[in-house]
């Protein structure tokens, strides 16, 4: 990275947690299923990862919007999290954000480690406890009123953005009950936005589908103030002329992308894109995959031996 992003710019990301170490195993996943169902912090390679945020930031090629906290799980399980945040605050001020599904957020440890960040993104796709369970197939132990409480304690304490993000499936929490809960759990929150979002990227379970455009708008304006469906992203951000076929293979290792997704985070022309990705495909080294007939790459060969 960094790359661009549709909700916070140019986003430099920094995976703080293995694959798919997780406290949900959502069914919309682009990442696929859980391996690791988790609700215990480790410090996971902590030092590894401050000691690659210095060095990038010792001769930066582009000076991002924003560093972000996320992974290929859930990255408040890293127990080092207030540490990583203190070391990017240390070499930059560039200010950080934070993906997070929001399920530890009922412990005021993972609160505290979180108050330096200036923006926290996180999600709550249903208010209703069965419809809960449905969609994000938490770790035993977890719950909704949980989920809630925890998002309304950090609401109170917390003096950064808060930027709630909701995933929307048809059939499963677009009707009319599920929404009226989600929006007297949305008024309890308090976020700063509340950003729609819908399936459509290849999902973990073929039964997760995506609604419309219209359906998305129409949910929003039924929410209310505040609420907005997340554009597509347009980049007004042009990178250096190429990229190599590792930072390609690293990206889709994380998660599958169609050619205009990578042109787009990249800033690169959608044919030089799409050269390279048949290149890459007719040597074996990414695999192909049809979804709401469009083309995804993936990188099949795990990250941390990509």
């Amino acid at each position: 990275g960094p790359v661009n992003s549709r909700r916070l710019g140019r986003s430099l990301g920094v995976d703080v947690i293995p694959p798919k170490t997780c406290t949900f195993d959502c069914i919309y996943c682009e990442l696929g299923r859980t391996t690791h169902l988790t609700l215990k912090r480790r410090p996971y390679a902590v030092k590894a990862i401050i000691r690659e945020i210095q060095e990038y930031f010792q001769e930066p090629r582009v000076v991002p919007d924003f560093v972000t906290l996320a992974g290929s799980g859930e990255p408040t399980l890293n127990a080092g999290l207030k540490e990583i945040i203190a070391a990017v605050q240390a070499v930059t001020d560039t200010p950080v954000a934070v993906l997070t599904n929001g399920a530890l957020l009922y412990r005021a440890e993972v609160r505290r480690d979180l108050q330096a960040a200036q923006v926290v993104l996180p999600s709550l796709d249903a208010a209703r406890e069965e419809t809960f369970r449905h969609i994000n197939r938490p770790a035993p132990g977890l719950a909704v009123d949980l989920l809630v409480t925890g998002l309304e304690a950090f609401r109170q304490e917390f003096a950064g953005q808060l930027w709630l993000e909701v995933m929307l499936l048809r059939g499963i929490n677009d009707q009319e009950p599920e929404l009226a809960a989600l929006k007297e759990a949305i008024a309890r929150i308090r976020p700063d936005k509340v950003q729609l979002n819908t399936a459509v990227r290849p999902v973990a379970e073929a039964y997760a589908h995506p609604l419309s455009r219209e359906e998305m708008s129409a949910i929003a304006a039924y929410l209310g103030e505040g609420a907005e469906v997340i554009a597509d992203f347009s980049s007004s951000h042009r990178a250096a002329g190429s990229v190599t076929d590792r930072t390609l293979l690293d990206m889709l290792a994380r998660r599958p992308m169609t050619a205009r997704d990578l042109a787009q985070a990249l800033g690169l022309p959608l044919s030089q894109v799409e050269k390279q990705l048949h290149r890459l495909e007719s040597a074996g080294l990414i695999a192909r995959d049809f979804y709401q007939q469009e083309g995804f790459f993936r990188n099949p060969t795990p990250l941390n031996q990509a």
